[in-house]
């Protein structure tokens, strides 16, 4: 069974943060060195500082991003700009956003996940890792001892018992709802009542939770769990988790089109030589003149039928349609990682060296005109039925297959393995 529980989060507090749009941020992997220094600016207090600080040139052992995120997170507890809620809570998160002027809410409960191998089949992931990020987000784990950002995972609930459920919390007053600055507006509720507790972990137990994001930070707490032992606090069993019925209508799926660079001559020809070899080839003009709108649609047009991507590269536009599948089912994704981007290097983990990721087409665009990559592909975004189907048969995606829309932010709640799971009435 899927278990969740309750936890004393720590907020930050609203007396000392006025405006918490100043403090929250994206998670770890989506935030530039660009963002990650606006971030810096914009509050001495922004969650990116433990979430992702900066790395300095005479970093050491004791003297690093990750030791000076845990002494931040020390620091702000001390100077009470992050509160030790009062008791156990399980929270209710309305996230409000708009794609091309059509407005959706998502509604989720944040809650502490217990970690379960995949090998149990109650959560179950659909991508793939990387050692990496992994690393990284094992590093912070030992140094803080906190999950500053959630995963996100789904579960199905075709009766709508949730709505209901939310329904009667959406009555009471939210702790806070405020816009952030890319206008997407964040409702959180405190649900503490026995019945209410008892029936959301009554409505999840008996599911299997789909991870939606969040697979590096899922592993990671995993081993984590397991090395640490009772010496990190009787939270270390447990992981933050946002979780969203997949019959939300708010849940949408973009995808996450891949950017190449540092890519040698001899690859970039060999890049083209596969095209050739697998998909039709059609041109679309110039990178500059390109209607992203317009091309785009043709792509999800085209991909009915068969698996379709556009490549942009900064001698012209390129529309590619599979030849023929060989493989029935096979994710355009997977396809692209298969035929086309794994065959340029000779050790198939130089592959993460070269490749980025954007659920931007403009920033695609761009990256290509200006330099920074040297070709873009395009893809259709992956249906959450594949994504459930695949992630039933233990058939992982390539990373980065799927961009739920949007991110959940960091620093809503943070979940202490220590702090969090301490008695009612005892202090942080």
């Amino acid at each position: 069974m899927a278990v969740i529980v309750p936890f004393r989060g720590l907020r930050y507090n609203v007396e000392a943060i006025k405006n918490l749009a100043d403090v929250i941020s994206p998670p770890y992997d989506m935030i530039t060195a660009a963002e990650q220094e606006q971030l810096y600016r914009r509050s001495p207090y922004n969650l990116v500082r433990l979430e992702y600080g900066k790395a300095c040139s005479g970093d050491r052992a004791g003297d690093n991003r990750y030791t000076r995120a845990a002494a931040d997170l020390e620091a702000w507890l001390h100077k009470k700009v992050l509160l030790l809620e009062d008791e156990r809570s399980i929270y209710l998160y309305r996230q409000g956003f708009a794609i091309r002027e059509q407005i959706f809410h998502r509604n989720g409960l944040i809650a502490a996940l217990k970690l379960e191998p995949y090998s149990g089949k109650m959560i179950l992931p659909h991508e793939d890792t990387l050692p990496t990020p992994k690393k990284d987000r094992l590093e912070l784990l030992r140094s803080c001892r906190a999950n500053f950002s959630p995963i996100f995972g789904l579960f199905s609930d075709q009766e709508r018992l949730f709505g209901d459920i939310c329904s009667r919390i959406c009555r009471e007053a939210p702790l806070f709802e405020f816009t952030d600055r890319a206008n997407n507006k964040h409702t959180l509720w405190k649900v503490n009542g026995k019945q209410e507790l008892s029936s959301l972990a009554d409505l999840i137990a008996p599911r299997q939770v789909f991870i939606a994001d969040g697979h590096h930070r899922y592993e990671t707490a995993l081993q984590f769990s397991r090395e640490s032992g009772l010496q990190s606090g009787p939270g270390r069993g447990y992981v933050l988790a946002v979780l969203v019925p997949l019959e939300d209508p708010g849940l949408v799926i973009l995808p996450f089109h891949r950017l190449l660079s540092g890519l040698g001559g001899e690859q970039l020809e060999l890049l083209i030589k596969n095209i050739d070899k697998y998909f039709h080839v059609a041109k679309r003009g110039c990178l500059e003149d390109l209607d992203l709108t317009r091309f785009c649609s043709e792509i999800a047009s085209r991909g009915r039928h068969l698996p379709a991507m556009g490549l942009l590269l900064p001698e012209g536009v390129l529309l590619l349609a599979l030849k023929e599948r060989k493989s029935p089912g096979e994710l355009d994704v997977s396809l692209l990682k298969r035929l086309i981007l794994e065959p340029l290097f000779k050790d198939a983990g130089d592959l993460e060296k070269h490749l980025d990721f954007t659920n931007s087409e403009d920033v695609a665009r761009q990256a290509v005109l200006n330099g920074q990559a040297q070709a873009a592909f395009l893809l259709n975004p992956t249906p959450i039925e594949e994504v459930t189907a695949r992630a039933l048969k233990g058939e992982n995606m390539p990373q980065k297959s799927t961009c739920f829309y949007p991110k959940l932010p960091s620093g809503l709640v943070i979940h202490h393995f220590d702090l969090s799971h301490r008695d009612e009435g005892t202090s942080g």
